[in-house]
């Protein structure tokens, strides 16, 4: 499963909806994402990867729970496209 929620807490489109306490809201959906293909990989004995797709920048790494974050997922897909601009 890859979770695509680049932009938690700020950042991406003006229209975007985000909230300060979506740092920690990120963190706890993967938490309980983490939980459940655990659960879903020991029952039918299968392992299931959980990645996301994370912005690559200074700016946006304040909007992400570092310390949190790497030991619930398999992955970073970092989205360093654009890094100077879009074209």
């Amino acid at each position: 499963v890859d979770i695509d929620w680049e932009f938690p807490v700020s950042g991406g489109l003006e229209s975007n909806k985000t909230r300060k306490e979506d740092r920690e809201n990120y963190t706890l959906l993967l938490s309980a994402l983490r939980k459940e293909l655990d659960a879903r990989g020991k029952a039918d004995k299968r392992s299931y990867l959980l990645t996301i797709a994370a912005p690559a920048g200074p700016k946006t790494y304040a909007n992400v729970e570092l310390s949190k974050v790497p030991k619930l997922i398999d992955w970073f897909n970092l989205m360093c496209y654009d890094f100077y601009g879009a074209w």
